[in-house]
C-alpha cells in the first residue's frame, strides 16, 4: 500500500483481490464509508477532489478503478455485466470489512451504482448519481459495433485521436475553454491508447444485453429501490442531455432531482462547490 499525496491529504492506494480479480483502490479518511464509482474510460483519480472534501467532512472515501479501467484487471469477455460489477462491489465491501456504504456514481458509475443497489440492497444506505448512464438509448453503431469485428476495430482505431478526444471533451463541459487543456487531451489519449482499455471498450460493446439496464432486466426494479436517491445533472451536458435526467427521475420516483445551470457532464469539476455541497448535505441526511 503506497500513500499518494493530493494537496495536504494522504490517500492510500492499494490493490485488492475480489473474486480472483485485482482492483486498484484509493482510500482515505475515517468515518461513515462512501464508495465512489467513476465513469467510462477514466479512473478513480477523477475522484481525488471529492475524496478530499469527504475526508475533511469526516467520512471514509473509497474509490476503485472500475474493472477494465485504470490499473484494475481487464479480463475481457463477459466480465463486464451489470450483475458482475454489482457482485464485485459487494465483494469489495467484504474485503474491506464493511457492512454498508453510501454509494456515489458518475456517468457509467451511476448505472453501476443503481445495479449494485438493486442486486445488493442491504449493503447500500443511500445513492447519489450524477449525469448517469443508463437512461439514454446507446447509438446503434455502438450497440452493434462490437459484434462486427471490422466495425468494432475501426471505431477503436479512432478513439485515441487527439482531434476526436478534443471534440468529446468539448461536449463534456459547458465551458470547455476553461477545462479542456492540452494536458487533459493528452491524458485522454494515453487512456484510450491503452490496449487493455480498448479491449474493455470492445467487450462492453459486445456485451450490450448484459450491460444495459433495460436489456439486462433491471429497469423495472429501479422503481422499487427504497434507499434515498439524489440525482444531479448538468444543465448543459451535451453527452447525456438533461432530458435524460427527467427520464431518470421518472424511473426513480422517490428520488430528488437537482439540475445545475451552466454545467456539463462533470459537475464535480465544473460545479465543484455546488456538487460537493449537495453531496455532503445528502450524506448528512443519513445521520439525522
Amino acid at each position: 500500500m503506497s500513500p499518494l499525496i493530493a494537496d495536504d491529504l494522504s490517500i492510500d492506494e492499494t490493490m485488492l483481490t475480489v473474486d480472483g480479480l485485482r482492483l486498484r483502490v484509493l482510500m482515505a479518511g475515517e468515518g461513515p464509508p462512501v464508495l465512489l464509482l467513476h465513469g467510462f474510460a477514466v479512473n478513480a483519480d477523477d475522484w481525488r477532489p471529492t475524496i478530499a472534501r469527504l475526508v475533511k467532512a469526516g467520512y471514509q472515501a473509497i474509490a476503485p478503478d472500475l474493472l477494465g479501467f485504470g490499473r484494475s484487471d481487464k479480463p475481457g469477455g463477459d466480465a463486464y455485466s451489470l450483475h458482475h460489477y454489482a457482485d464485485l462491489h459487494a465483494g469489495l465491501l467484504d474485503a474491506l470489512g464493511l457492512d454498508q456504504v453510501a454509494l456515489v456514481g458518475h456517468s457509467m458509475g451511476g448505472k453501476l451504482a443503481l445495479a449494485t443497489t438493486i442486486l445488493h440492497p442491504t449493503r447500500i444506505t443511500r445513492v447519489l448519481i450524477a449525469d448517469s448512464e443508463g437512461f439514454m438509448q446507446i447509438p446503434l453503431f455502438m450497440r452493434k459495433g462490437g459484434t462486427l469485428p471490422w466495425l468494432g476495430e475501426a471505431i477503436l482505431s479512432l478513439t485515441s485521436r487527439p482531434g476526436l478526444i478534443r471534440m468529446q471533451l468539448n461536449a463534456a463541459f459547458a465551458n470547455p475553454q476553461q477545462y479542456v487543456t492540452p494536458e487533459l487531451i493528452e491524458r485522454g489519449r494515453q487512456t484510450l491508447s491503452d490496449p487493455g482499455v480498448r479491449q474493455t471498450m470492445l467487450a462492453l460493446s459486445r456485451s450490450y444485453a448484459s450491460t444495459d439496464l433495460k436489456a439486462s432486466g433491471l429497469w423495472p426494479r429501479l422503481a422499487a429501490i427504497k434507499q434515498p436517491i439524489l440525482i444531479i445533472w448538468g444543465a448543459e451536458d451535451r453527452m447525456f442531455p438533461v432530458k435524460y435526467a427527467q427520464l431518470a427521475h421518472q424511473a426513480l420516483p422517490g428520488a430528488q432531482l437537482v439540475v445545475i445551470p451552466n454545467c456539463g457532464h462533470f459537475p464535480m469539476i465544473e460545479a465543484d462547490a455546488a456538487f460537493h455541497g449537495m453531496l455532503l448535505g445528502f450524506l448528512a441526511g443519513a445521520e439525522r
